[in-house]
C-alpha cells in the first residue's frame, strides 16, 4: 500500500503545501498568499489566526484536489520563517498580532546592547550577532512597551511552532530554529539562562517549548485540527523546520562542499560545516537539521521578494493588469538591455540591511537618459550584488566552491539565473523542484516516518539537478566595476 506525506512551507510571499508519495513524486502542490501588515515606521505584523486559517485552506484544497485517500497519509511537517515572535496565553490564544522577521521596532534596544558590550557577551554562547528581528530583541521591546502582553505570555513560539501547536496541542521547538533565535548555547546544545539574564528577560526561560530534533515526531493531529485541515485525526506531525534549513535540504545540501543561495523574500546564502565560525566574520551560526552540522549563514531581507514592490512602483498599471505575467514581462525588459547600458544602482535595503536595520533603499546614479527600464535592471543587479556581498563574507571561512546551487522563485527565470552566474562568476546549479522549501520539509517528514532510511536516501529520491548555468566571462569586468560602485554607495549609507 502506498504511503504519502505532506510538506507545508510558510514563506514570505506564499504558503505552499505539497503531497508526495514514498518515491518522492509530487502528487499535488497548492499555494495560498501570505498575509502581513506593513507600516511606515518599520513594523511588520500578521494575525496568527489568519495564518492558521490560510494554512488550513491550503492543505484542505491540496487533499481535495489530489483525490488521495486520507487514511494513507502518514505524516506532515511544517517549515516557517525564522526570527520574529508568536506568543500565546494559558488558553493557547495569541496574546497579540505576531511580529515578523522583517520587523525593525527593536533596533534601539539592539543598538544599546551593542554599545554596552552585552551583544559581545551573548556571542560567546550563540556565535551570531543580535538583530532587531531576533525574538529576544522583540521580547525586550515588549517588556518595555507592552508590559501587560509580556506578562500574559505562556508559550513563546516561532511561526512553525505556533502552527505545530495548533495542529497537535503540544508545545515543541527544534534545535535549528531555536539556535537561530539566539536562545541557545551552541557549546552545550541547550537553552542558556545567562542569555536571558544578560538581556533582562529572565522570566522567558520557562516559557520556551521543549527542544526536539527536526525529524522527531512531536504529536498527532487533533480531531479539531484534522477537521479544519481536511485530514484525519492521528496523522503524525514532526517538530518541523526553519524554512532556510528546509530549502537547503530540498536543494540536496547534505555535505560541506556545496554553497546554497535562496533568493526569495529573504536572501539567504549558506553552507554547512561540522564546526561553527567563531570569529565574528559571518552573521549567523545555528544548528542544521542534520545532527552534527552547523548552518553557516549570511542573509538579509534584500532579495527577489522586493521585485513585487519594484514593479508596483515602476509599472503599477502593467502589474495590476498582468498579474503573475508581469514577472515574465520584467525579465524581457531586463534581457533587452546590455550590462553596460546604464550606471544606475539600486540599493535593496527597504527593510534595512544585514548590519543596519535602519538603512533604507534607493536608486542612485540616475541620469536624464535613464527611465523605468534602466531602474528595473538596476533592481535586478542590486539584489544580486547584495547576495555577492554576503557570499564574499562566507568565503573567508571556506574553500571556493566549484559551483553554487540556487533556489527560490528566481530559479524559474533564465534571466535571473544568468545574472547570478555572471555577477558571481560561478556556475549556478538549478534543481528540478522549484519549491525546495516544501520539498525539504516533506523529505524530513518521510525520514520521520521511516519512509526513508536517512538523508542520503531522501536526497537520492527527491533531488535532481535540472541544469547548470555558466557565467559569461565577457561581462566580468563590467560587473566588477558596477559592484565596486555598489559597495561604495552602501558604505556611505552605513548599510554594510
Amino acid at each position: 500500500m502506498s504511503k504519502y506525506y505532506i510538506g507545508i512551507d510558510n514563506g514570505g510571499s506564499y504558503i505552499k503545501a505539497a503531497l508526495y508519495d514514498e518515491c518522492g513524486r509530487q502528487i499535488k502542490l497548492e499555494k495560498e498568499p501570505s498575509i502581513k501588515t506593513v507600516t511606515r515606521d518599520g513594523r511588520v505584523e500578521l494575525d496568527p489566526e489568519k495564518l492558521w486559517k490560510a494554512n488550513c485552506r491550503c492543505v484542505k484544497r491540496l487533499i481535495r484536489e489530489s483525490g488521495i485517500d486520507i487514511s494513507k497519509i502518514e505524516c506532515m511537517g511544517v517549515a516557517g520563517q525564522g526570527k520574529g515572535l508568536y506568543i500565546v496565553d494559558k488558553e493557547g490564544k495569541p496574546v497579540r498580532p505576531a511580529i515578523t522577521s522583517a520587523d525593525g521596532r527593536a533596533w534601539e534596544i539592539v543598538k544599546r546592547w551593542k554599545e554596552s558590550g552585552v551583544a559581545d557577551k551573548i556571542f560567546d554562547y550563540t556565535y551570531q550577532g543580535l538583530f532587531a528581528s531576533h525574538p529576544v530583541s522583540i521580547l525586550a521591546w515588549l517588556k518595555q512597551n507592552e508590559r501587560t502582553n509580556y506578562d500574559n505570555i505562556h508559550w513563546v513560539f516561532s511561526m512553525k511552532d505556533f502552527l505545530v501547536y495548533r495542529m497537535t496541542g503540544q508545545a515543541s521547538a527544534d534545535y535549528c530554529n531555536q539556535s537561530g533565535n539566539s536562545y541557545m548555547n551552541l557549546n552545550t546544545g541547550m537553552y542558556e539562562p545567562e542569555i536571558f539574564k544578560l538581556l533582562g528577560i529572565e522570566e522567558i526561560m520557562e516559557k520556551l517549548p521543549p527542544l526536539k530534533n527536526s525529524d522527531e515526531i512531536c504529536g498527532e493531529l487533533t480531531c479539531e485540527a484534522a477537521q479544519e485541515l481536511g485530514c484525519r485525526p492521528g496523522i503524525k506531525v514532526m517538530a518541523g523546520m526553519f524554512d532556510v534549513d528546509a530549502s537547503a535540504l530540498g536543494m540536496g545540501i547534505i555535505g560541506e562542499k556545496e554553497l546554497a543561495i535562496i533568493a526569495g523574500t529573504c536572501g539567504i546564502n549558506a553552507y554547512i560545516s561540522k564546526k561553527p565560525v567563531c570569529d565574528h566574520s559571518v552573521l549567523m551560526n545555528s544548528y542544521y537539521c542534520i545532527p552534527g552540522y552547523y548552518y553557516i549563514e549570511e542573509g538579509s531581507n534584500t532579495s527577489a521578494g522586493l521585485l513585487e514592490w519594484v514593479l508596483g512602483v515602476l509599472y503599477p498599471e502593467e502589474a495590476r493588469k498582468s498579474g503573475e505575467d508581469i514577472y515574465k514581462q520584467a525579465d524581457l525588459i531586463v534581457q533587452q538591455q546590455s550590462p553596460d547600458s546604464s550606471s544606475v544602482l539600486f540599493m535593496p535595503f527597504l527593510y534595512g540591511s544585514a548590519l543596519n536595520s535602519r538603512s533604507r533603499g534607493m536608486w542612485a546614479e540616475l541620469s536624464p537618459s535613464d527611465g523605468r527600464k534602466e531602474m528595473l535592471r538596476a533592481a535586478y543587479e542590486g539584489i544580486v550584488f547584495t547576495h555577492k556581498w554576503h557570499i564574499e563574507r562566507l568565503l573567508k571561512n571556506r574553500e571556493l566552491p566549484d559551483k553554487v546551487r540556487l533556489s527560490g522563485g528566481v530559479s524559474r527565470s533564465s534571466v535571473w539565473t544568468q545574472l547570478f552566474a555572471d555577477i558571481l562568476q560561478f556556475p549556478v546549479e538549478i534543481v528540478e523542484d522549484e519549491e525546495t522549501g516544501v520539498r525539504g520539509v516533506a523529505m524530513m517528514s518521510g525520514i520521520a516516518c521511516s519512509i526513508y532510511s536517512g538523508y542520503e536516501e531522501a536526497v537520492k529520491k527527491n533531488v535532481l539537478i535540472k541544469k547548470t548555468v555558466y557565467p559569461q566571462r565577457e561581462f566580468s569586468e563590467i560587473y566588477k566595476k558596477k559592484y565596486i560602485s555598489y559597495l561604495l554607495k552602501a558604505e556611505r549609507m552605513n548599510a554594510i
